[in-house]
């Protein structure tokens, strides 16, 4: 009998282990049901300071709960319970120690606080686990469980926990908090918690500070009806820093003409230095501050007088953007974003100051800003009509090879269609999103972002296989055939920069863009967000495209002079050399090289006017080079290496 009680008890104790994994539970419940008589019942409390444990049990007639488990209360008293129909009551016991708080649920109905709320303990009584239980056939308690964990179905007359004393600051923590590969966030559905459990928390007097490991210091304070305002300043806490703290100013028109649910509601500030909780791959948090007001009873929007978060910081950078935001987001679809909706933004060199109409959590949002655009309007229309010229003559182009494609159906050929495919699809992608990206729409934002930047690295691969296929033309003449080459180069021109593009979209690097003028107006696109993603994906994509073409451009130049300058008069070569230098140049993309000199306004100018027009030039150029009626075409296009030349080169490493 002594081994199988023995074993049971083991077995209690390991299951009370396992419920929670190892951890240190700072919330405890036991449910059960009461089995007893049809008799007056009572509880009788005996609850004392320490931290023993808790002792749960019942006769027919009481029911008893003690035990050292306290901080401050202490609780000897008998209280009547209600009575029910029939034999069997539930009931519940809670205890959590962070606010010394034990209170019991009886019959659903009614609850009665057994000790506390007090202010909120450093160290408490917390991760009670079963000690003891014995059973009984008459009277008892059925269905015992802990946490929704069934322990014993069968009547115990009583249960015993065992409490040992704990950092309650580090158990509110972990509740809190997620941990995982050295990275800290804010458990999804647990923004409130803290607040919940300030707000039940007893005062000492007018102004309650607590400060928890994890980087969260809160000031609770009663709104009185003779309110006058308060300005609310974070402490410096155990680790000073080299900015002054945060501070929030609540003004004493917070709650308007509202009836107040309770004569002196609770106002809870947090103060959070730890910017990993409120996680956001797409912003950085001025000096990791955010701070939240929260109102008991209370939801507080479009205030007359705004509540005003201040925030200290060093001098930033000329390019770094300030803008005041709260968290913001769709919680039962799991998505949190920062909003700068209702916020206005006042700042100075040291100080960002945000005067908001409504209360939640708020921050400083640290944005990489392009510097302002000089004539941002003119370059903006001049980018309009020339994307539609270009266009226009890109739709032109590809109609007349459609319907010449039986005379010209060379590689080359082939080649340059796909680039004005690739230059069309670029110039429609933009001139749909400078004028849907006003619709502020995060779906349609992203699928412009998507097909523009798709279009532009599309442009940029088949510039480079033009002048990758001019290059096998002069110098490879004799070993130029290649099986499947079309396919091969569709695949690089369009596959490729797809894979680019569903990469980045993975990781959210699209979204709406803001452009600032010298003026100080705004225009919206959607592009891409991060700087590091547009140095890595255009600029430095660009960069390697650029020297290819410029490499290839001077030995084509160079082949072309050593064949023309004993053919033609110097007058006439030297024109012929400029006419082939300026069309390559264009079909190469060499063009775009102009934007490195984008800082000054003639740098802008030009490479908005000729990228712009790249699609006209690729049309002037197919026009030169197309065979004419009742001709090879050699004599038209020779000079600009059009489609004769082409077609020699292939039929020659066709023959070989």
């Amino acid at each position: 009998m002594c081994s199988v009680t023995l074993g049971r008890i083991c077995t209690f104790l390991l299951f009370a282990c396992f419920l929670n994994d190892g951890r240190c539970e700072r919330v405890f419940r036991f449910c059960g049901v009461r089995k007893h008589s049809n008799e007056t019942q009572k509880l009788q409390l005996n609850v004392t300071l320490g931290c023993h444990g808790l002792s749960i049990s019942n006769t027919a007639d009481t029911l008893f709960i003690g035990g050292e488990l306290t901080i401050s209360c202490v609780n000897t008293s008998s209280i009547s319970l209600p009575q029910v129909s029939g034999l069997e009551t539930p009931f519940c016991v809670y205890w959590d120690g962070f606010l010394d708080l034990l209170r019991l649920e009886y019959n659903t109905t009614r609850n009665f606080t057994l000790c506390g709320p007090s202010t909120p303990q450093t160290t408490c009584c917390t991760d009670l686990s079963l000690k003891n239980n014995s059973g009984s056939k008459d009277v008892g308690i059925l269905k015992g469980s802990v946490r929704g964990d069934i322990i014993e179905k069968n009547a115990q007359e009583f249960y015993i926990f065992r409490g040992e004393s704990d950092r309650c600051d580090v158990a509110v923590c972990k509740d809190l908090l997620n941990t995982s590969n050295g990275q800290t966030a804010m458990k999804s559905g647990r923004e409130d918690e803290l607040e919940r459990l300030l707000m039940q928390s007893k005062f000492t007097r007018d102004m309650q500070d607590f400060e928890l490991p994890c980087g969260i210091q809160a000031a609770v304070f009663k709104l009185g009806p003779d309110f006058k305002g308060n300005t609310v300043v974070r402490r410096e806490g155990r680790f000073p820093g080299i900015n002054k703290p945060p501070s929030v100013y609540i003004p004493p028109t917070l709650l308007g003409n509202k009836t107040r649910a309770r004569k002196t509601p609770k106002v809870v500030c947090l103060f959070y230095n730890n910017n990993s909780l409120f996680q956001d791959k797409n912003s950085v948090i001025l000096n990791g501050d955010v701070v939240g007001v929260t109102v008991e009873n209370e939801v507080i929007a479009d205030l007359v007088e705004p509540v005003v978060f201040t925030f200290f910081h060093k001098k930033q950078p000329e390019n770094m953007t300030r803008t005041c935001v709260f968290w913001d987001g769709l919680p039962h679809e799991g998505k949190m974003f920062w909003n700068e909706s209702g916020c206005k933004t006042l700042k100075s060199d040291t100080q960002t100051a945000c005067h908001c109409d409504h209360l939640t959590y708020f921050a400083v949002l640290l944005q990489i800003s392009n510097k302002p655009v000089h004539n941002l309007e003119a370059q903006t229309n001049i980018t309009y009509i020339g994307c539609g010229i270009s266009a226009l003559c890109c739709i032109l182009t590809i109609g007349l090879f459609l319907c010449q494609r039986k005379s010209t159906s060379n590689k080359s050929s082939l080649i340059h269609m796909n680039l004005a495919v690739a230059l069309l699809l670029l110039n429609v992608s933009f001139l749909l999103n400078m004028t849907l990206a006003s619709l502020c729409n995060e779906g349609v934002c992203l699928l412009l972002a998507l097909m523009l930047h798709y279009s532009l690295l599309c442009s940029f691969t088949w510039m480079a296989i033009e002048a990758y296929n001019v290059y096998r033309l002069l110098c490879k003449v004799l070993c130029t055939y290649t099986s499947q080459y079309m396919l091969k180069l569709c695949l690089v021109g369009f596959v490729l920069p797809a894979a680019f593009v569903c990469g980045f979209a993975s990781r959210g690097a699209y979204g709406l863009y803001r452009i600032t003028s010298s003026t100080g107006t705004e225009t919206t696109m959607c592009w891409i967000l991060h700087p590091l993603v547009h140095y890595i994906a255009n600029v430095g994509y660009f960069v390697v495209i650029f020297l290819f073409g410029t490499s290839m451009l001077v030995v084509t130049v160079v082949r072309i002079r050593h064949t023309e300058k004993h053919k033609c008069t110097p007058e006439r070569s030297s024109w012929k050399l400029v006419s082939s230098v300026l069309m390559l140049t264009c079909l190469f993309g060499t063009t775009w090289g102009l934007n490195f000199f984008s800082f000054t306004f003639t740098g802008q100018l030009l490479s908005t006017i000729l990228n712009s027009l790249q699609g006209f030039c690729l049309c002037v150029r197919y026009f030169l080079m197309r065979p004419k009626q009742g001709t090879d075409g050699s004599r038209s296009s020779k000079f600009l290496l059009g489609s004769s030349s082409s077609n020699a080169a292939e039929s020659k490493s066709r023959n070989s």
